[in-house]
Order: C-alpha cells, then sequence, then structure tokens
C-alpha cells in the first residue's frame, strides 16, 4: 500500500467517523436531561471536531496534492469535466468550513455547560450546527465517493 492510499484511507476512515459521530452528538443533544449527558455531548463533539480538524485539514492537503492531481485530469478528461469546476470547488471549501463549524459547536457547548439543561435556544443553536455539520459532511462524502469512483487510487 502506497502513501497516497494510506493517506486516502485515513481520509475517509475520518471522514466515516465525522458521518457517525455528527447524530450521535445530536442524539445526545436532543435526549439531554442531567450533567452527565452533557459530559457525554462535550466528548462526543470533541471528538467528532478532532476527527474533522484531522480530516479537513491536516489529512486532506497532502491527500489534494498526492493522489487529486491524477484524479482531476481524468475527471475533467471525461464526460463530466464539469463536476471539477462546480462540485470539487465546493468540496473543498466545505472541506475548510467543516472544522470550523464543528468548533464553534464545541465551543457553545462547553461555554454553556451546565446553563444547556436549562436554555433550549442554546441547544437549538447548537443543533442547527450539527445539523448543518452533518449535511455537509455527508455531501463532502458524496462528492469524495466521486472523486475515488472517477479517479480510483493506483
Amino acid at each position: 500500500m502506497g502513501f497516497g492510499e494510506i493517506l486516502s484511507l485515513s481520509h475517509g476512515f475520518l471522514g466515516i467517523l465525522i458521518i457517525v459521530g455528527l447524530p450521535w452528538a445530536l442524539a445526545e443533544l436532543v435526549a439531554l436531561k442531567d450533567l452527565s449527558g452533557v459530559k457525554r455531548l462535550k466528548i462526543v463533539t470533541l471528538g467528532v471536531a478532532i476527527c474533522a480538524l484531522l480530516s479537513c485539514i491536516i489529512l486532506a492537503a497532502p491527500t489534494y496534492i498526492v493522489y487529486y492531481p491524477e484524479a482531476k485530469a481524468e475527471i475533467k478528461a471525461g464526460p463530466t469535466p464539469w463536476v471539477h469546476e462546480i462540485l470539487m470547488e465546493i468540496k473543498e471549501h466545505i472541506g475548510l468550513l467543516e472544522p470550523l463549524i464543528m468548533l464553534s459547536a464545541v465551543f457553545l457547548i462547553w461555554y454553556y455547560s451546565d446553563n444547556l439543561l436549562k436554555e433550549k435556544d442554546s441547544r437549538r443553536s447548537i443543533m442547527v450546527l450539527l445539523v448543518i455539520a452533518f449535511l455537509l459532511a455527508f455531501l463532502e462524502m458524496g462528492l469524495g465517493a466521486y472523486i475515488a469512483k472517477t479517479g480510483p487510487i493506483r
């Protein structure tokens, strides 16, 4: 297994952890009843934020440099060159937004901590952030799968 494959697999694996972790965080937020629930919510969202930072910032750049140029050439030469010009640009920018959204959610959860049990507006704001993060992560995963299908790692 080459360096590009390891980078790409690690990037994708962390993406899957994000996709699985966000509904878990939402479930913890919805079921929030006591301080032990707040503690679990902190741990889950912090874990997802770390995965987002690792996947979208730390691993995405080397993956992009090592693997993407060949896939980009195949996408542009194939029947759907517009995919690179539109969808891949969207993916690249979403990849920068995902960690920021997650860090914002983590900050709000840690800031409001004990008050989350009482303040429904704070919980709603955090829920909106987590839902947006989930939808963006799902879109990123789909676009990443398209890249992998179009320009497989060799």
